[in-house]
């Protein structure tokens, strides 16, 4: 990916950070990389079984080279994650604890990819059956860096594994509020369409919210199209927002944010540490883009 691309890299940060809370950004460095390299490489994939052919207003690899060589990219991106935590500095301890975290963090995002998908095909959806899938196709990878960069500054490994639900925690709100801006977003800010979910039937929170209302009966007539134009999808927002559902969908991200709160105030760090770090649960869940 170029120097200049795209993306704000939360991801990463988020592990650097955890790093310094411990006393070394240096030593979080591998797992910063490795991070990164999975998102990228879950990004490769998901685009792929999407069918997006932009993000952030670029073509999407399998759209520059087909299917079957950005599953290559994708497979090889993984590679490289794990191989910069084996191959990288300090107590091999540490970066086995710190890979099997990411390892572990990976089988549950694709875990939730695969929830995600089948709701496509599904109407029974439920709320808590989609908060497990948020847990681990979103929130596992926003704990795990958080627990690697801990993990590999030395930092006790219950306080790392706290700090990673943390994240995982804040994972949910972020993942919440992506499905608001799926719907509500601008296109112009969030580099995609608003309309594409609709247009894949996805069962994303405000979706489920409106389908378990009078209006819900709109919303499963359309669905049950073969495919869906301009005018279904205007009538799927209509109803959502006559449902209430953008209010409903806003007030779970705070719910889960408090949630986040609650975690915070268990783990053994300073006042402005946490403080620190309740400044970044909002910059992640309260951002247009």
């Amino acid at each position: 990916m170029p120097a200049n691309a795209g993306g704000k890299r939360i991801r990463p940060a988020l592990c650097l950070y955890a790093g310094a809370l411990f006393g070394s950004t240096g030593a979080a460095l591998p797992g910063a990389v490795a991070v990164e390299l999975v998102h990228n490489f879950s990004l490769v994939h998901d685009e792929v079984q999407d069918h997006d052919a932009e993000r952030h207003g670029r073509p999407t690899l399998w759209a520059l080279l087909g299917t079957a060589q950005a599953i290559n990219a994708g497979d090889f991106l993984y590679s490289r994650a794990t191989d910069a935590l084996l191959q990288g500095p300090g107590p091999a301890e540490s970066r086995l604890a710190a890979l099997h975290l990411l390892t572990d963090a990976v089988a549950r995002m694709i875990g939730g990819q695969w929830a995600d998908l089948s709701f496509e095909t599904r109407d029974d959806v439920t709320t808590g059956e989609y908060l497990e899938m948020v847990a681990g196709k979103t929130g596992a990878l926003l704990g795990a860096p958080l627990a690697i960069g801990a993990t590999l500054a030395g930092a006790p490994m219950a306080t790392a594994e706290a700090l990673g639900r943390w994240g995982e925690a804040i994972g949910l709100a972020f993942q919440i509020h992506d499905d608001y801006l799926g719907i509500w977003g601008d296109p112009d800010l969030t580099g995609k369409s608003n309309t594409n979910d609709i247009a894949r039937k996805k069962k994303t929170l405000p979706v489920l919210h409106a389908l378990a209302t009078p209006g819900g009966r709109v919303i499963r007539e359309i669905y049950a199209r073969p495919a869906l134009d301009d005018g279904d999808i205007t009538a799927v927002v209509a109803t959502m927002q006559e449902a209430g559902s953008a209010e409903f969908t806003r007030d779970a991200a705070s719910r889960q944010a408090a949630a986040a709160a609650a975690i915070l105030e268990t783990i053994d760090l300073g006042a402005t540490r946490k403080e620190d770090l309740r400044a970044i649960g909002a910059y992640l869940i309260d951002r247009d883009a």
